[in-house]
């Protein structure tokens, strides 16, 4: 009788299971120590710890996709913060497991969708958040497809494009990094002046501070969205972007300090973007060697790559905040990833097409027709075409032309010439 050997799916399930169990612990905790130290604060009122670990749960879920209920308001955007430890924590579990199969994959999804579902069903926190199973189930299957993207995906035109979408990545990066840093110094006083009003103290200072660094990744996304044109809202009717700021009244929120004040914006940022990219085009082509064709076809798949990439950060970094006004938070995915493709893609396929040989060598090519094209157009074919009059007979030196010597015996030679004739 035949058997099924499961070991390897136990093994993987196993693993599975850490990321979301301890990222949950982990918040439950820091609900649990904020309420135990600020418990006097009469803003509390009658909440217990089970209140603050069902609180702490609520907000947990929220980095899987669900939304919770913290004091009747409705909250539902992600601390990404949270999303990507897990995500990554899982990544590292998995290629440490050997994940090389999809029943292996089929393992780990279901072991941290199980894991949201048990913690679910105890904690039972306040909000939609079943909707949490489904989002850890697809970090779960994510990861490890991930993981084990050398066995089970054979996309030999994204493999060719990893290098061109390593350095789209970098270059995103680092210019929402630096747009970050930007609103952070401009808006530090506003920020203090918020962050004043609370009165938290030293021990309420500090898990402030921590609560907004649970959304440092969505900040940068932000900072991203603002740069590539569509921008960002921050309630119903607002609009934050490089070419204009539409304003409203904001939360008491200290990180919404660094958000910029009303103005026209900065279209010629724009034109930054474009031409920094249309660069890496030219340094990508420069680097490689493939045909142009090659080249062209590499960055198309990596534009698109990016652009998808990009357009789901934007998703998980676009939720609600709050009732009626709040509840519309964040970018607008579809538009960002329309102007990634504009503003990094398209630059960035006229770059490899600027820079490549072939396109330089067809160009030569084309300078060198032209130039020969001129000169015989300019080089005289007969003495009439300078003015002499009658174009020259052609006949070479020393031979009779027959047109002249109908009847008359040819003589080639002054030797012929003097011989005799003979009869």
């Amino acid at each position: 009788m035949k058997t099924i050997d499961l070991s390897r799916e136990l093994v993987v399930a196993r693993g599975a299971i850490a990321p979301p169990f301890f990222t949950w612990l982990a918040m439950v905790v820091y609900a649990i120590v904020f309420y135990t130290l600020t418990a006097s604060a009469p803003m509390l009122g009658e909440i217990t710890w089970r209140d603050a670990s069902r609180v702490g749960t609520g907000w947990w879920m929220t980095a899987f996709g669900s939304s919770t209920q913290i004091g009747g308001v409705t909250v539902s955007l992600m601390p990404t913060l949270i999303t990507l430890i897990a995500l990554y924590a899982s990544y590292v579990i998995f290629r440490r497991r050997g994940v090389v199969t999809w029943a292996e994959v089929a393992a780990a999804t279901i072991a941290q969708a199980l894991v949201v579902a048990v913690i679910g069903a105890v904690v039972r926190p306040d909000g939609v958040w079943w909707a949490a199973i489904a989002g850890a189930g697809a970090a779960g299957f994510a990861s490890s497809l991930a993981a084990a993207r050398e066995e089970l995906i054979n996309l030999p035109y994204l493999d060719r494009a990893l290098p061109r979408l390593r350095l789209m990545a970098g270059a995103l990066g680092g210019l929402a990094l630096a747009v970050g840093l930007l609103a952070l110094v401009m808006g530090w006083s506003r920020m203090i002046q918020i962050h004043g009003f609370y009165l938290a103290g030293a021990v309420g200072s500090v898990g402030l501070v921590l609560l907004q660094l649970m959304y440092l990744p969505t900040a940068l996304m932000w900072a991203l969205a603002w740069l590539l044109g569509p921008g960002f809202a921050v309630g119903v009717g607002t609009n934050y972007s490089v070419l204009g700021v539409e304003s409203a009244p904001l939360p008491a929120i200290p990180l919404l300090g660094a958000l910029p004040s009303v103005s026209a914006g900065y279209p010629w940022l724009l034109g930054v973007v474009a031409v920094i990219f249309f660069g890496l085009g030219m340094y990508a082509t420069k680097r490689e060697e493939s045909t142009l064709g090659g080249g062209l076809l590499s960055d198309t798949v990596a534009s698109v790559a990016i652009a998808f990439a990009v357009s789901i950060g934007c998703a998980m970094s676009a939720g609600a905040l709050g009732p009626e006004r709040l509840a519309t938070v964040g970018p607008y995915p579809a538009l960002v990833f329309a102007a990634v493709l504009i503003l990094v893609g398209l630059p960035s396929v006229l770059g490899t097409l600027a820079m490549h040989p072939a396109t330089r060598a067809y160009l030569s090519g084309k300078r060198g027709d032209h130039r020969t094209e001129r000169t015989s157009s300019e080089t005289p074919e007969s003495p009439s075409d300078w003015g002499l009059g009658e174009e020259a007979p052609t006949t070479p030196s020393g031979v009779v032309s027959t047109s002249e010597t109908d009847g008359v015996p040819f003589v080639d030679t002054e030797e012929e010439r003097e011989q005799p004739s003979i009869g």
